[in-house]
């Protein structure tokens, strides 16, 4: 594979009428971004080396975070320039086409989904909920109820039976925080969607949080109208001063690029 084969790599798609010129470096930061119609739906794009994104070499440089991350960051970049201005369907990293022709023909392929993604969309913006949890301090919360409640151990019991006692009483716990983690995340999903235009539950991924012992237990993404943000994060907040004693919180982020959102094009590549 000679390295002056080029191709075209997608940031994502707009309205034509609405996407603005991109002042931001391309993903590779030798080469410009630019527009390109494809009728009434424009496409930015930048051109790149075909071999830094395909072949075994480049399988891997995508699993080397020194060169992943800041080509990541910079198509970020290039997609949220964009979204400033319009509405965008976002496309994955290293999205790429062998010419112009083969992205028209994607497009118009598909440019009924598109359309309809870009009138559902508006102007609303894709913001993400993470639920943290610090079972240490759920299972504590709980056990100093079960206590108040008049449910502690007996002190004359003997070891034995305060043994199976504890075990009794900690099996009783877990399924109660189950529970509570449960309604409480189905509780304040109801309360949050009804705020929104779109919900997603999206994976779950990894654990930790900005505490030690954290543990990521949900993570949502909502479509909101920019004048409906200041009521949703007082709904956060509230949700989290209801919560946060029993080391549940939620952290509100965003704007994001609608990737939650974008409808699945099947046949031929994939924004």
């Amino acid at each position: 594979m000679s390295g002056s084969e080029i191709a075209y790599y997608l940031y994502c798609l707009g309205p034509s009428e609405r996407l603005p010129p991109i002042a931001a470096a391309g993903v590779d930061e030798r080469r410009g971004v630019f527009l390109w119609s494809c009728g009434d739906i424009g496409a930015v794009l930048s051109e790149v080396s075909l071999e830094e994104f395909c072949g075994e070499a480049a399988e891997a440089r995508l699993q080397d975070l020194t060169w992943l991350g800041p080509r990541v960051g910079r198509h970020e970049t290039v997609v949220e320039e964009a979204m400033r201005h319009s509405p965008v369907l976002p496309a994955r990293f290293a999205t790429l086409y062998a010419s112009i022709g083969s992205l028209q023909e994607f497009v118009l392929q598909h440019r009924t989904a598109i359309a309809a993604f870009f009138s559902g969309i508006g102007d609303q913006q894709e913001w993400a909920v993470k639920g943290l949890l610090v079972r240490a301090r759920a299972r504590e919360a709980m056990r100093s109820a079960s206590r108040s409640a008049g449910e502690a151990a007996t002190p004359s019991a003997s070891p034995g039976a305060l043994y199976f006692q504890r075990k009794r009483i900690e099996t009783g716990l877990n399924k109660q925080l189950n529970l509570w983690l449960q309604e409480g995340c189905q509780r304040a999903a109801a309360e949050l969607r009804a705020l929104a235009g779109g919900f997603r539950e999206r994976k779950v991924l990894g654990q930790g949080g900005a505490e030690e012992g954290a543990e990521v237990v949900l993570n949502w993404a909502f479509l909101l109208p920019l004048a409906g943000v200041a009521d949703f994060r007082r709904r956060v907040a509230r949700l989290n001063s209801e919560h946060v004693s029993r080391g549940l919180s939620l952290w509100l982020t965003g704007p994001w690029p609608p990737y939650s959102f974008v409808p699945a094009l099947s046949g031929g590549a994939q924004p």
